[in-house]
């Protein structure tokens, strides 16, 4: 667990964009056959996206 938390502090903040995005793009895939899997995923990468946008802004 210590590992992901500090992924999530010392990743930059377009490493987290993309891997946001990675999560949205393979939520598609998992639509039909598992839709609460997929809103799951959808919140989360919306979250980190949102996380990611934030620490790029507070950098400049």
């Amino acid at each position: 667990m210590n590992k992901v938390i500090s992924f999530f502090r010392e990743a930059s903040p377009l490493k987290l964009i993309g891997v946001s995005i990675g999560i949205a793009l393979v939520s598609y895939f998992i639509e039909k056959p598992l839709p609460s899997i997929f809103l799951g995923l959808r919140i989360l990468s919306f979250v980190l996206f949102v996380y990611a946008v934030t620490r790029l802004f507070k950098k400049k």
